[in-house]
């Protein structure tokens, strides 16, 4: 037990900036979910422990506050990433013994409390924030202590101090190991308030004095002078608990009608079907059939009691729809593993006024996968399985205590364990009995014990408990570090065709599906993502994998982590899974980027795959120019010109065309539609595209196309424009960039047969030329007063080695060597 009292209030508490350090070994974990810009669906946040460890959660001023009672030293900046824009900060507020997160949110998303194992999950969702089960403060002015107020909670955790720096006031925080325990509806006392919470109890005190202890079995809180409370009258106690407190209603009653043996069982429905047949009025016949449909589902015939009950339903239509025999229906349906059928007889109202109706509820719903959801319903009616047959009692009181233990009630657990265990159970079922028996071995900390006791499941004969029970003995073995992940994922693979169908399967393919994406497996963690939620299209989680797939994606060729694998295997991974990209500017994005990297590395023809796609499918007005013009320049690089006309055809605006458009994007794509029209041989038309323009890149396209066409005075102007534009002037030491342009001046000047210009060339850069890679190709150039046909084959292949004959493109080969295809507009 611990206790604490109320101290001045503490300084305002400053946000952490600092990156925190590697995680202690007891500390917790966050499991990032990327952010989207959308508002989104749902944000889990996960605390990992490695031993069992009390939460609480409650707002107050406009604040998330998260409590745990171990020190540890989260990783906010995770934190961060992992609300994207569900919170706007967080922040560690000091304590002394415990994890205090305060976290800035908007109020529309509030946390629902999960457990997996010794992990706490916050999952942030639109919801109203509201504990699960009340806890419930009581004031006892006459307790043998003297006056107190006492709050009933096994193994509560011990009081945290923390200081609110929004309110400037302190806190008494109790966090609490039973799931979605907290105060409801919150309580006023002249010496203290007890604030309501989704989780935990949090008391605000009013006075100095205050102390508060965690017992075994509650919260206790008393005060140095005596707490000004009294004592509430039983009437009124009665009054609030009235609803809990009336004996469970039913709508059927099966203990009668169990058999005692084989035989038994054989000769009593030969009796019963013998009644029905020498029944003779309707209403005799009707309670016959009834008999036998309560004697056969009372001896796990499940089947056989459908088949009474539908002729039942057939030869009186209003009897379908009543209570027993929606109950006896689901009942049926849910030993067959049929859980959509019972839940739809579930779901009508005339089941609303019985406890009966309510228990099946949340046992269907617990069935699906929603134990923690199902969890209180199931604590308040399950009582209602004791006059079970065991075919019933024993799979429903599994999965009550399965529950239990999902939301931290270790002491309902075992007790449904330990009632269960003393009956006579079949070898199966005794099976199934140790499987949940190590899961709360598990959640006690007694971790060497569920290991061996999952180990002798694991040799037993029962398939589904087998599987169940490698899957939890390999997870709680890689949480303990006893085995590595890939080790991990060999032994889950292992159990895939192990059992097949039901929410283990789910389960598992997503388990394996998150261990490869940890283990930097893309692929493999996608596709088993995808089998989860191809096969699996109705399960409550089948929303929440495939917002992991999307994360996933999101941050291959967002964040850049697919840049580790080679750019075959980006795109082919990318093509694979290409229905996750998402709408709008983050998929294009995500396109452009993935574009960049294949042309990065000579991949143009799926670059230009991507890109035609856009065009055509995804943008629209400036956007869809913009990348119709870096389409147009990959077609072009790989000598596809007239794709690259259609290119630029297919992106212009609509309407207007391309006069719409920003200058230097409408230059651009003119450019570019010329460099193509050339490439066609259709030089005429693609000189017009450059008429009275006296850009640099017109005057390198120019002399490329009059190059081409041997207009050697031309090229040569054309080049003389470009040395100026570009500041090339004589007598200054020249890059390679700068000397290939003095190069293919003097070609042109030479191949025209200007002699005067040639010489004036060679006085000018000569001694510069000499500095460079180009020097024994300008001295042929500049020292040949009038090439003859094998001097000009010599100039040609001098000047093709350096690469001269297309000045245009290699600027843009330039700039692609440097930067990015989406850099050139």
């Amino acid at each position: 037990s611990g206790s604490m009292a109320a101290p001045e209030p503490a300084p305002q508490a400053a946000p952490s900036g600092a990156m925190p350090e590697a995680q202690p070994t007891d500390g917790p974990m966050t499991a990032v979910a990327p952010q989207e810009p959308p508002p989104p669906v749902s944000v889990p946040l996960r605390f990992a422990w490695n031993q069992p460890v009390a939460a609480a959660v409650f707002r107050r001023a406009g604040g998330l506050w998260v409590v745990f009672d171990r020190p540890s030293n989260p990783n906010l900046e995770a934190l961060r990433q992992a609300g994207g824009r569900a919170f706007r900060d967080v922040r560690r507020v000091p304590t002394g013994n415990g994890t205090v997160l305060r976290f800035e949110t908007n109020g529309e998303l509030n946390p629902a409390l999960l457990r997996d194992g010794l992990t706490w999950i916050v999952d942030l969702r639109p919801r109203p924030i509201t504990a699960h089960t009340d806890i419930e403060s009581n004031a006892q002015p006459d307790s043998p202590i003297g006056a107190r107020i006492f709050l009933p909670i096994p193994e509560p955790g011990q009081p945290i101090l923390v200081a609110d720096p929004e309110a400037g006031d302190n806190l008494i925080v109790v966090p609490v190991i039973p799931l979605g325990h907290g105060v409801k509806n919150g309580y006023a006392y002249p010496q203290l308030d007890v604030l309501p919470s989704a989780q935990g109890i949090v008391l605000q005190p009013r006075v100095d004095d205050l102390r508060v202890r965690s017992l075994r079995q509650g919260v206790e809180i008393t005060a140095g002078t005596q707490l000004q409370i009294s004592a509430v009258s039983a009437e009124q106690a009665a009054e609030s608990k009235l609803k809990t407190l009336h004996p469970l209603t039913r709508t059927m009653d099966l203990e009668r009608w169990r058999g005692a043996d084989l035989a038994d069982v054989n000769e009593r429905r030969q009796e019963l079907r013998a009644a029905v047949a020498a029944a003779r009025g309707e209403t005799d016949i009707e309670q016959g059939r009834l008999d036998l449909a309560r004697f056969l589902l009372a001896n796990a015939l499940s089947a056989e009691a459908l088949g009474v009950l539908r002729v039942v339903g057939a030869d009186r239509p209003e009897a379908a729809g009543e209570p027993e025999v929606r109950t006896l229906r689901a009942a049926a349906n849910f030993l067959m593993g049929r859980y959509a059928d019972a839940q739809a007889d579930m779901a009508d109202p005339v089941v609303d006024p019985f406890d009966e109706g309510r228990f099946w509820r949340a046992a269907l719903r617990a069935a699906e996968g929603d134990k923690a959801e199902a969890a209180p319903d199931l604590k308040r009616t399950g009582a209602i399985t004791r006059p079970y047959p065991n075919a019933l009692k024993v799979p429903l009181g599994l999965l009550v205590a399965e529950s239990m233990i999902e939301v931290g009630e270790v002491t309902q657990a075992a007790e449904y364990l330990a009632a269960l265990g003393a009956a006579d159970l079949s070898e199966d079922q005794a099976l199934e009995h140790a499987y949940v028996t190590g899961r709360l071995q598990e959640l006690q900390g007694d971790f060497d014990g569920a290991v061996k006791t999952w180990e002798e499941v694991i040799a037993g004969d029962h398939r589904p408990s087998r599987a169940k029970a490698a899957m939890a003995r390999a997870e709680l073995l890689l949480k303990q570090r006893k085995i590595t992940r890939p080790e991990a994922i060999a032994e889950m693979e292992a159990l895939r065709f192990a059992w097949r169908g039901d929410d283990f399967e789910f389960n598992l393919l997503r388990r394996l599906g998150t261990l490869y994406l940890a283990e930097n497996d893309p692929r493999n963690g996608l596709r088993t993502l995808r089998q989860a939620v191809t096969h699996f299209r109705d399960h409550p989680a089948v929303d929440t994998v495939a917002q992991q797939m999307t994360d996933a994606f999101h941050d291959l060729y967002l964040e850049d982590k697919a840049d580790v694998l080679a750019p075959v295997t980006a795109i082919a991974l990318y093509d694979e899974f290409k229905e996750l990209t998402p709408a709008g500017e983050q998929g294009d994005e995500m396109i452009r980027k993935l574009a960049d990297r294949l042309v990065a590395v000579d991949l143009l023809d799926r670059a230009a795959d991507l890109l035609d796609n856009q065009v055509k499918f995804r943008l629209k007005g400036e956007q869809k120019a913009r990348v119709g013009a870096r389409l147009a320049l990959v077609r072009i690089m790989n000598r596809q010109p007239d794709l690259a006309v259609a290119a630029l055809d297919a992106s212009a605006p609509d309407k207007t065309g391309d006069a719409a458009l920003p200058d230097d994007l409408k230059a651009q794509r003119r450019h570019l539609r010329a460099r193509a029209l050339a490439d066609l041989a259709q030089d005429g038309q693609a000189l017009a595209l450059l008429n009275d323009d006296a850009t640099t890149d017109a005057n390198l396209l120019r002399s490329d196309i009059l190059w081409q066409v041997q207009d050697w005075s031309n090229a040569a102007r054309a080049l003389r424009q470009t040395l100026r534009d570009e500041g090339i002037r004589p007598n200054q030491a020249l890059d390679d960039r700068a000397a290939r342009r003095v190069l293919n001046l003097g070609v042109a000047l030479t191949l025209a047969g200007n002699e005067r210009a040639v010489s004036r060339l060679r006085r000018d850069y000569g001694p510069a030329m000499d500095q460079t890679l180009f020097r024994d190709a300008f001295r042929l150039v500049a020292d040949t007063p009038e090439p003859g046909p094998t001097d000009v084959r010599r100039l040609s292949e001098l000047v093709s080695e350096a690469e001269n004959f297309r000045g245009f493109m290699g600027a843009y080969r330039d700039r692609l060597r440097d930067g990015r295809l989406s850099a050139i507009n």
